[in-house]
C-alpha cells in the first residue's frame, strides 16, 4: 500500500546555483572548524601545550559538536535551514575571532567547546535543502558532490596556516577565518532568502509515492533507524570520524615527532591528505555509480582497504616518513569514501518523509564522537605508548566498523530505493 505527497522544488535551471551557494557557504563554515587543528602542532611546539592538552581542546569541540548534532538534526527538520545556517556561520565567526585574541588555555577550551554548538547548526540543514529543495535527479549528485567541500576546505585552511605560521604566527589564522565567515553569513542570508521565495512561488511540482517500508519507518527516530538499518551505520560513522579527522589532526604532530620536521613543514605536508582526498571523492562517485547499490556494503569495502593500510602503517610509522604519509593518505581517502556512503548518501533516502536532517544529525553525531575519541584519546595513547600504539587503536575501530556494516547491509538493502 502506498501514499502520495506533493511539494515544490527548485527549478532545474537554478539548481546548480543553489548547490554552489550551499557548498561555498559550508566550505567557509569549515574554516571556523578546522582552524584549530591546522595550528595544533604549533601550539604544542611554541606554546608549551602537551599533546593531551592540545587534544583536549579538539575533543571538547568534537564532543559538543557531536552531541548537538542530534538536536540540530531534529531542529533542522522543523525550522528554517537558512536561519539555522546563518546562526551557525556568524556564531562560529565570533568565536574564531575570540580564539585569536585570548591568552588563557582554559578560555580557549571554553570558546572552542561553544564553537561546537554553533557549528552543529550547519551541515544537517544543508542536507535537508539537498533532499527537499533540489530537483529529484539532482539530489544524489548534490550530496555526492558536497563531499568535496571538506577536503577542499582543509587544503585551503592548511595552506593558509602553513604560510601564516612561517610569517605571522597562529593567531592571525583565527582572525582570517572569523572575518571570512562574517562576510559569508551575510551573503548566504540574502541569496538563500531569494531561493526560498522563488521556489515557493515558481518551483516545479513533485509527486512522491511512499512505499510500505517508508510508512512502517514512521514515528520515533529510534524506530526509523532500526527499521531502516541505519542503526548499524552508527559504528561505521564513529570509526570513519576517528580516522578522517584524527589522521588529519595528528599528521603534523606525528611527522614532527617521529621524523623531526618543523611544524610549518609538517602542516604543509598535511595538505597532501585532503588534496588527494578530493580525487577520492570523484573516484568514489565513479565506483558508486557503477558498482555500489547498497551504501553499507560500499562502506564495508572502504574499511577493508583502510584496515590493510593501517596494518602496514603500524609496521613503518616509526621508521619511514614517505611510506607513512602515503599509507595515512590511503586510509584518509578511504574514509572520504565511507563518509560519502554514510553521511552524504544514506540520509537523502529519508527526504521524502521529512527526516533527512534528523538522520544526518545522528550519523554526524557518531562521526564527531569518533573525532573526539581520536583528538584526545590518540594524544593520550601517543604520549604514553607511542605512535605505533595509536595506529593500533585506529586499526581496531576499523575492524569493528567493517563487522557492523556487514551486519546491517541486508536490512538497509530492503529499505533503500534508487534516487
Amino acid at each position: 500500500m502506498t501514499s502520495t505527497i506533493t511539494r515544490r522544488v527548485c527549478p532545474e535551471e537554478y539548481s546548480t546555483r543553489l548547490f554552489f551557494l550551499c557548498a561555498i557557504t559550508y566550505i567557509i563554515a569549515l574554516f571556523g572548524r578546522q582552524s584549530y587543528s591546522s595550528v595544533m602542532a604549533e601550539l604544542i611546539a611554541s606554546e608549551g601545550f602537551t599533546k593531551s592538552e592540545a587534544g583536549l581542546i579538539g575533543t571538547a569541540f568534537c564532543v559538543v559538536y557531536g552531541v548537538c548534532q542530534v538536536l540540530s538534526g531534529l531542529m533542522g527538520d522543523r525550522f528554517s535551514p537558512r536561519k539555522m545556517i546563518l546562526v551557525g556561520v556568524v556564531g562560529s565567526a565570533i568565536l574564531n575571532l575570540g580564539m585569536g585574541i585570548v591568552h588563557s588555555y582554559w578560555l580557549m577550551l571554553v570558546l572552542w567547546a561553544v564553537n561546537g554548538v554553533v557549528q552543529s547548526f550547519v551541515w544537517s540543514p544543508v542536507v535537508r535543502i539537498f533532499a527537499e529543495m533540489m530537483p529529484p535527479d539532482q539530489r544524489r549528485k548534490s550530496c555526492s558532490n558536497a563531499a568535496i567541500t571538506y577536503p577542499l576546505a582543509t587544503v585551503i585552511i592548511y595552506l593558509v596556516a602553513s604560510i601564516m605560521l612561517r610569517t605571522a604566527g597562529w593567531r592571525p589564522l583565527f582572525v582570517f577565518s572569523g572575518v571570512l565567515m562574517l562576510i559569508a553569513g551575510a551573503f548566504w542570508n540574502v541569496r538563500m532568502k531569494w531561493y526560498e521565495t522563488f521556489t515557493a512561488e515558481h518551483g516545479d511540482m513533485e509527486t512522491i509515492e511512499l512505499g510500505s517500508q517508508e510508512q512502517q519507518a514512521g514515528g520515533s527516530l529510534i524506530r526509523l533507524m532500526i527499521v531502516s538499518g541505519v542503526i548499524f551505520a552508527v559504528v561505521g560513522a564513529l570509526s570513519h570520524g576517528m580516522l578522517r579527522d584524527g589522521i588529519q589532526s595528528w599528521v603534523p604532530t606525528l611527522m614532527t615527532e617521529n621524523f623531526h620536521f618543523s611544524t610549518s613543514i609538517s602542516v604543509a605536508l598535511a595538505i597532501v591528505l585532503p588534496f588527494i582526498n578530493i580525487s577520492g571523492v570523484f573516484l568514489t562517485k565513479l565506483i558508486a555509480r557503477r558498482h555500489i547499490r547498497n551504501e553499507l556494503n560500499g562502506s564495508a569495502g572502504f574499511f577493508v582497504v583502510t584496515i590493510l593500510s593501517l596494518a602496514l602503517l603500524y609496521m613503518v610509522c616509526s621508521k619511514y616518513a614517505v611510506p607513512s604519509l602515503i599509507l595515512m593518505t590511503i586510509a584518509s581517502t578511504c574514509m572520504v569514501g565511507s563518509n560519502i556512503m554514510l553521511i552524504n548518501l544514506m540520509p537523502i533516502h529519508f527526504g521524502a518523509i521529512g527526516r533527512a536532517s534528523s538522520v544526518t544529525g545522528v550519523l554526524n553525531c557518531s562521526a564527531y564522537l569518533g573525532s573526539a575519541l581520536s583528538s584526545y584519546g590518540i594524544g593520550v595513547v601517543a604520549d604514553h605508548f607511542g605512535w605505533s600504539a595509536a595506529v593500533l587503536v585506529w586499526l581496531g575501530f576499523s575492524v569493528f566498523a567493517l563487522i557492523t556494516a556487514l551486519m546491517g547491509s541486508r536490512r538497509w538493502g530492503r529499505y533503500r530505493h534508487d534516487i
